[in-house]
């Protein structure tokens, strides 16, 4: 689903997260976020549907490091060698395949480490195309969780860290916090937010910022 000229939605299926591509003017790609791996062929399928190549494949950035959203990178690595891009507090994680912390350990067993390339930063600056993306650290679902924020396009990528009406991560998972997910959530509603794009659930294309100011509400009666 084409949310702009430039961002697509692909809607996670089964285990999968969401995923997100990003294009710019030569039609190269950075994926954010690669589902568990069982979306692999319907996330390279679309890829060719919109004109684009697999192997102009030249980032994946990862919102946190639970496996329904990093279980695809070791593949996509392998075989289009993309430069991976992780926050800094949970690369070690990737790197280690670090079984709890990826969740894989709950659900697959297994988890291969994979080297991260750039080490995101708090407010770094991550650009692409026509966006220039803020990195923002919403610790919360994990300590390591960011958003992406374009405050120029009012696009904000969150991972699952909020989602569309009302709704907002877990904090009962390793290195989940329910203080910080609040903290987070009220900061996010402080964003000039149109165009909401979560880790789950559908995405929104206008007044993204009164659904995350409901999750920020809501979260104040639940954790």
């Amino acid at each position: 689903m084409e949310i702009t000229k430039n961002i697509h939605f692909i809607e996670g299926r089964g285990f999968d997260s969401n995923m997100y591509l990003i294009l710019n003017e030569k039609k190269e790609i950075t994926l954010i976020d690669t589902g568990a791996d069982e979306g692999r062929h319907y996330l390279i399928d679309y890829i060719k549907e919109i004109g684009c190549s697999p192997e102009n494949l030249k980032n994946i950035v990862l919102t946190h490091v639970h496996i329904d959203h990093s279980g695809g990178l070791a593949y996509l690595v392998k075989k289009f060698k993309p430069v991976v891009h992780v926050c800094e507090i949970e690369a070690y994680a990737i790197e280690e395949g670090d079984l709890e912390l990826t969740l894989a350990s709950m659900f697959s067993g297994y988890f291969d480490g994979v080297h991260v390339d750039h080490c995101l930063k708090e407010h770094e600056i991550f650009s692409f195309g026509r966006h220039n993306f803020e990195v923002l650290v919403t610790p919360g679902h994990t300590k390591g969780s960011i958003c992406l924020f374009d405050k120029k396009e009012k696009v904000l990528i969150s991972g699952d860290t909020v989602f569309a009406d009302g709704s907002f991560g877990r904090v009962d998972f390793p290195t989940g916090d329910a203080g910080q997910l609040q903290g987070s959530l009220d900061f996010l509603a402080t964003l000039d937010v149109e165009i909401l794009l979560p880790g789950h659930m559908r995405a929104v294309q206008k007044d993204g910022r009164k659904h995350i100011k409901a999750a920020a509400r809501l979260a104040t009666s639940m954790i």
